[in-house]
């Protein structure tokens, strides 16, 4: 069993992350790919997200047509801080002898030193970094051995953080998230401008 694992605050997903999950499905070819949206991230306490029932919901709609996506809420529930070194560890006892791969863009690839129980990433899961178009990858300094694979993926100008731009200027997001995810955040009036 191969376990590829897309963690993120999706928040909302888009046509980018989908187009991202479905390169991994042919690049890697894991048996299941694992959205995982992320709960309180301990390094950005003060990022403000839409609501998990939300971010889950948007996700569902985004994903429901590839059977081997699979959407795990496990740090939605999880009380505190979100950690992937106590996630990754989730998924080995649940997994037994399972190849784990860890999806992790270069920015935080480059920070991963400063992770908690960094050695138990490292321990239990393949390292699959995305560098931004066409840069390098370089290990930071201090990091013991680990396993890595590059994944270097065709250049796609999405950010949620686009979405939630047009959204508050009353656009069409449709060519971004899709029909169903653009039915979803307008039909719950995520993401409007706050009159």
């Amino acid at each position: 069993m191969r376990l590829a694992i897309f963690g993120g605050s999706f928040d909302p997903p888009h046509l980018g992350h989908l187009a991202f999950a479905r390169f991994v499905l042919d690049a890697l070819a894991p048996d299941r790919l694992v959205w995982l949206p992320a709960g309180r991230q301990w390094q950005k306490p003060d990022q403000v997200m839409a609501a998990a029932v939300h971010r889950v919901g948007m996700i569902q709609r985004l994903i429901a047509d590839e059977p081997r996506f699979v959407l795990d809420e496990r740090e939605l529930h999880r009380r505190g801080p979100s950690f992937s070194a106590d996630t990754l560890r989730e998924f080995a006892a649940q997994n037994p002898g399972a190849e784990l791969m860890f999806l992790i863009g270069q920015d935080q690839y480059a920070r991963l030193p400063t992770w908690y129980q960094v050695e138990t990433v490292m321990a239990l899961a393949t390292l699959v970094v995305v560098p931004r178009g066409g840069e390098a990858v370089v290990a930071p300094p201090g990091l013991p051995e680990h396993r890595i694979q590059v994944l270097a993926l065709p250049d796609l100008p999405l950010s949620s953080t686009a979405v939630r731009d047009a959204v508050a200027r009353g656009e069409d997001i449709s060519p971004m998230v899709g029909a169903e995810v653009a039915s979803y955040i307008a039909s719950h009036r995520l993401y409007e401008k706050k009159h």
